[in-house]
């Protein structure tokens, strides 16, 4: 559950990183912030849906 909490808060920072570079970053590093969004994005997304139902990815 531990690493579930890290994954959100992970995310959410790359989110704001990825913000924060595809606004005001230089040319190449604006396109991996605009992509970084994405990966941050599903990671809190995944981390949210573990912590609430904890055994959704174990058959």
């Amino acid at each position: 559950m531990f690493l579930h909490v890290i994954m959100v808060i992970g995310g959410l920072f790359i989110i704001g990183w990825g913000f924060w570079a595809a606004h005001n970053a230089k040319k190449p590093l604006d396109l991996i912030g605009s992509f970084s969004i994405l990966i941050g994005l599903a990671a809190a997304v995944i981390g949210t849906l573990l912590l609430c139902v904890p055994g959704f990815f174990s058959s």
